[in-house]
């Protein structure tokens, strides 16, 4: 049987997604050192957000900002975790959503940073 587009026609081949114990593991561990992490940095209102060549500190009410980042960061891992648990016939609908929660985390991430940088710059 060949593959159509239509999801409906390839239901006698699909397969559901099947992420092993130790990747769901890993996935939620990271989901609650995000959740702590932004929480904290709400709390102390400052976060410190590491790069690749240097770092970058949010302060003020740019953390809010961060942390819906962050949020979305998590939200985006546990949709991973429920599409493993979702046998039904729908990756699309899960990659879609995914992809919408990613660019508006970056987005945000980008948004933030940029702003805080020239609030920094005119200081």
């Amino acid at each position: 049987m060949r593959c159509g587009k239509n999801p409906s026609e390839n239901k006698d081949n699909y397969v559901a997604n099947d992420i092993p114990w130790r990747k769901r593991l890993a996935k939620k561990t990271l989901i609650i050192f995000l959740l702590c992490y932004g929480v904290y940095g709400v709390y102390s209102g400052t976060l410190y957000l590491p790069l690749g060549r240097g770092e970058f500190t949010f302060q003020g009410n740019a953390v809010y900002f961060a942390f819906a980042a962050l949020l979305l960061g998590a939200l985006y891992l546990l949709i991973e975790i429920i599409d493993h648990y979702d046998k039904r016939n729908n990756e699309f609908s899960y990659k879609r959503i995914k992809g919408v929660i990613k660019g508006l985390a970056a987005l945000i991430l980008l948004f933030t940073i940029a702003i805080s940088a020239a609030l920094t710059q005119a200081l």
